[in-house]
């Protein structure tokens, strides 16, 4: 599995380390919403707080294969170029492609073990969501960059819409940096990644959001306390019919 997909599946969960009475376990909270940044090239990294970075193509629209160095999780976009770009990328330590256009190699959807994003475009039609949904994406990035803050209904509402269309993890494209008023927002709707283009972020806004983030804990999940529900496979009857009526064994119909 990789980094980014690993990460996914324990977003607001607590890791520890260390096994055995001597050792002493060490533990590290990963985040509800992971922050990332897209950068030119891995010098631009330098400096830049982030959970993963996104190198961007080059001029061809091929995947650039240069590793950013001190970073625990980065990929490369691609938008073009061939599969024997996409596989020096890989081999260069890439732990995600990420899909910006169909014009990308088809091998960009093969099966191994890195993980694949897809950058949706607006307006997909019902049948290309389908399409989008039954593709190997470990998670998928929408434009959120019109996103206006602080939310309103109407702006969750529109974020949802967007969201009940699929199926994988949705990384939101923005420029504003949310409070945590709106960034408990987004970790309730189901964000899991807010993306940034470095080119434009200041770093000490990254650094404050990224401290935010680690105050927040997970959604609360409501609760059905009072409320019994049958099993699949089981009739539910109140516990007072039990009592109040009798059935005969070859009665079959219920009342």
């Amino acid at each position: 599995m990789s980094k980014i997909s690993e990460r996914l599946t324990k977003l607001g969960q607590t890791e520890r380390s260390g096994f055995g009475f001597a050792a002493k376990a060490a533990s590290t909270k990963i985040p509800v919403i992971l922050v990332g940044v897209t950068v030119t090239d891995s010098a631009a990294a330098k400096g830049i707080e982030a959970d993963l970075f996104v190198l961007s193509p080059d001029s061809t629209g091929a995947p650039q294969a240069t590793p950013i160095e001190g970073a625990d999780i980065w990929g490369a976009a691609v938008s073009g170029g061939t599969s024997k770009d996409i596989d020096a990328t890989v081999e260069s330590g890439a732990d995600f492609v990420l899909v910006e256009g169909e014009s990308a190699p088809g091998s960009a959807l093969r099966d191994d073990e890195t993980s694949k994003g897809f950058v949706v475009e607006n307006d997909v039609s019902e049948n290309r969501t389908k399409a989008i949904n039954s593709s190997p994406f470990d998670f998928l990035i929408l434009n959120g960059n019109d996103l206006k803050l602080p939310l309103n209904v109407g702006s969750v509402l529109d974020v949802q819409e967007e969201l009940a269309k699929y199926s994988q993890h949705i990384f939101l494209s923005v420029s504003e940096i949310p409070d945590q008023e709106n960034l408990e927002l987004l970790r309730d709707i189901g964000i899991s990644a807010l993306i940034y283009d470095g080119k434009t972020t200041v770093s000490a806004d990254l650094a404050s959001l990224r401290k935010t983030i680690e105050q927040l804990e997970p959604k609360k999940q409501k609760s059905n306390a009072g409320a019994t529900l049958p099993r699949s496979g089981e009739s539910f009857v109140p516990e007072e019919d039990h009592e109040d009526h009798d059935h005969s064994d070859g009665d079959d119909d219920w009342e």
